[in-house]
């Protein structure tokens, strides 16, 4: 039919219109938030955050450029994200540069949520529910840094989104971009994994006549994720579970040290349970819950069994005995990994949007309890970077501050990779003047025989890592390097730096 005068000049629909305004809306707020948190200075005070960030910028900048210094354990797609941001020396110094798509992704996740509640609950629980996800502020935080989570909220509401839409389509097309955010939630975090099977049973259950073509279109695309970074590990390491089993990984990290809830399956669900209190709050608790029954009453059973899955997964995680959890308000009293308590936040979303449904005066009711909760409780995300950074950013700007003054370019630094590299990025130098496990041959070589090949100005370590072994060989050698700084903090390995004398 041809198109009229009022057809063509007529306005974009509502639903065009409400994404629209909200992308506008959370994009400011990203924006004030990181400007705030890049304005207060911590946007690096995870030592993950510094890593991930100097993870994305070796991938250009080192001695041996390139795919290889992709690393094992952490997933690519954050560090394939961040990459072109560190380019800018100022954004890779103070965390922009991991800032920006971190907020980007933050936005879609929000966008993706809302297009599903949207579809399931209708619009005014929708945009409730997106103001609870506006004004969190341990994901608010998250967001501001180099960090991950906002990265997988994103991937995982678009799956959830597009797995919705599927059940009414029964598209192929919305197969295929299932399979491609699992895929990208797979890249992202590991919890991304235990997605795909749960999904792709949901694709062949929810498909109709076309089931079989959906399910291969899923799977194809969704397996692609975890079979590409299996392959990784085994071309670049020799090992299949490099990132599983091997340096670096939580496995390697925790060794089968205890701690509650390591092999304990009630006490993993209580200090998950508490940690979730912590970071989430009683009010979007009790609201979120309590809404999942009308959620069941709808038989709208599919959102749940899908947000269920990640919080599952931490549980798991914390009884397998490798990924502790701890929050002041319960033994040990302290803080870690408490950002992984953000994982029922979709559940609790989904919750609160169907009790908006159910009740829509309770639409800027809820919202509003959710984020009282956190003007009587600390933003424990936030806080946890600040109290564990607190010695670690003393002793990276003590040596920063030594190298910016005294270190020549060309000379050389050999170091580990890690929490040291934050050095470089705190004195300006950049990684190419260092020698780190990702140039593995010269690292290697050095800590096997350096009387032989060491030969940069400076020696970087942290007492008992390969670094400080080989530089007490080569004192006991007689090699020209002197010790000229040794700071040592409680609860951590003392940082010794050596400088070769006449350098």
């Amino acid at each position: 039919m041809p198109a009229t005068k009022s057809s063509v000049s007529s306005p974009p629909s509502r639903p065009a219109r409400d994404l629209a305004l909200c992308a506008v809306v959370l994009a400011l707020i990203s924006a004030a938030a990181i400007a705030f948190i890049q304005a207060q200075g911590v946007a690096l005070h995870y030592g993950d955050a510094a890593a991930h960030l100097n993870i994305a910028r070796r991938l250009w900048d080192g001695r041996h450029p390139g795919y290889e210094q992709i690393g094992t354990v952490w997933l690519p797609l954050p560090h394939l994200l961040m990459m072109p941001f560190t380019r800018v020396d100022a954004w890779w110094r103070n965390g922009l540069a991991g800032a920006i798509p971190a907020g980007a992704m933050w936005v879609a996740g929000g966008l993706f949520l809302f297009a599903a509640l949207r579809r399931l609950f209708g619009r005014r629980p929708a945009l409730a529910a997106l103001a609870i996800y506006a004004t969190q502020p341990n994901l608010l935080y998250l967001q501001s840094t180099p960090m991950t989570e906002s990265v997988f909220f994103a991937c995982a509401l678009a799956l959830l989104y597009f797995s919705v839409r599927l059940n009414e389509t029964q598209s192929p097309l919305d197969a295929l971009l299932c399979g491609l955010a699992a895929s990208a939630a797979s890249l992202t975090r590991y919890e991304g994994w235990i997605l795909i099977p749960a999904v792709g049973l949901y694709v062949l259950h929810s498909s109709g006549p076309r089931r079989w073509s959906c399910a291969a279109a899923f799977g194809l695309l969704a397996a692609a994720g975890p079979l590409f970074w299996l392959a990784h590990n085994q071309f670049l390491y020799s090992d299949w579970l490099e990132f599983y089993r091997g340096p670096g990984s939580a496995k390697d990290i925790q060794k089968q040290m205890p701690y509650p809830g390591s092999h304990d399956w009630l006490m993993a669900t209580r200090q998950f349970a508490f940690a979730v209190k912590a970071v989430n709050g009683l009010p979007l608790i009790a609201a979120g819950l309590s809404g999942i029954f009308l959620v069941l009453r709808r038989r709208c059973f599919w959102p749940v069994c899908f947000a269920l899955l990640s919080p599952l997964f931490y549980v798991w995680s914390l009884q397998s005995g490798d990924t502790p959890i701890f929050v002041p308000d319960i033994y040990p009293f302290s803080h870690y990994n408490s950002r992984y308590a953000l994982a029922p936040l979709p559940l609790l979303l989904i919750g609160c949007a169907a009790w908006v449904a159910a009740r829509p005066r309770a639409a800027l009711l809820l919202p509003s309890l959710a984020l009282c909760w956190f003007a009587f409780s600390p933003v424990t995300v936030r806080q946890e970077g600040t109290v564990n950074s607190l010695y670690r950013r003393d002793w990276t700007t003590q040596v920063a501050s030594l190298l910016a003054t005294h270190y020549q370019p060309g000379t050389g630094i050999w170091m580990p990779f890690g929490d040291l590299t934050a050095v470089l990025t705190e004195a300006g130098i950049p990684i190419r003047e260092s020698i780190h496990q990702g140039d593995k041959l010269e690292f290697d070589r050095n800590a096997a025989r350096p009387d032989l090949f060491l030969d940069t100005a400076w020696v970087i370590a942290q007492s008992g890592d390969r670094a400080a072994k080989a530089m007490a060989r080569a004192h006991s050698m007689g090699l020209p390097y002197r010790c000229v700084k040794l700071i040592s903090m409680p609860y951590s390995p003392a940082i010794e730096v050596w400088r070769r004398c006449g350098k």
